[in-house]
């Protein structure tokens, strides 16, 4: 029998996409703000990559359905617009085009769209624990990629300045260790929210 002090969040989808969407924002300030204080221009990512990878698979892992890591990026795409443009091209010029504004939000979009595909190729058959730690570790590499092709290109070169590339030596395997937890730690999250669905239902 149904009980109505179900916590509701937990089946609607919408619901799961917003709070996600919400973490994940105050994630990204939170690296920003970390960034100001190294002077390394994205180094956030490394250090994050445990939070941003429970964020992003866990949505993926409870409701099941293509898109949803795509969809918890989304309102950080929109509002980084207006962000970013204020930030890096009107208040302090680094990017070399405006469209390079653009061009965030289509990464941060293909980042959750990666653990999407990523989830959605690996076998059914494979364990479930397996599939969330593999597309966690796969995303946050392909994130790794796309962040250094930002970085790359999208910038003003600055002669002698800290690069984001400069940490990868600690960086990158810090990103893949933290991302194999993360992915772990959503798994083990899913089952627990799942087992609380089953004990409200009966």
């Amino acid at each position: 029998m149904h009980n109505s002090s179900s916590p509701d969040w937990l089946s609607k989808p919408l619901k799961v996409i917003l709070l996600f969407s919400v973490l994940l924002m105050i994630l990204i300030a939170f690296g920003t703000f970390f960034d100001l204080v190294t002077g390394i221009g994205m180094f956030f990512i490394y250090i994050i990559s445990y939070f941003h990878t429970l964020i992003i698979v866990l949505p993926i892992l409870l409701i099941k359905k293509f898109g949803a890591g795509t969809s918890v990026y989304v309102p950080s795409a929109l509002i980084g617009l207006f962000v970013e443009y204020y930030m890096e091209w009107m208040r302090e010029p680094v990017l070399i085009s405006p469209w390079c504004v653009v061009g965030w939000s289509v990464i941060f979009l293909a980042v959750g769209f990666s653990a999407d595909v990523i989830y959605r190729i690996l076998p059914d058959q494979m364990h479930e624990r397996n599939r969330a730690i593999l597309t966690g570790l796969f995303m946050e590499v392909i994130h790794f990629v796309l962040i250094l092709v930002a970085v790359s290109f999208f910038y003003i070169p600055v002669p002698d300045g800290e690069s984001f590339l400069s940490a990868a030596y600690f960086g990158l395997p810090w990103l893949m260790i933290n991302s194999i937890f993360g992915g772990y730690t959503a798994y083990a999250l899913s089952l627990k929210v799942k087992s609380e669905k089953t004990k409200v239902i009966e």
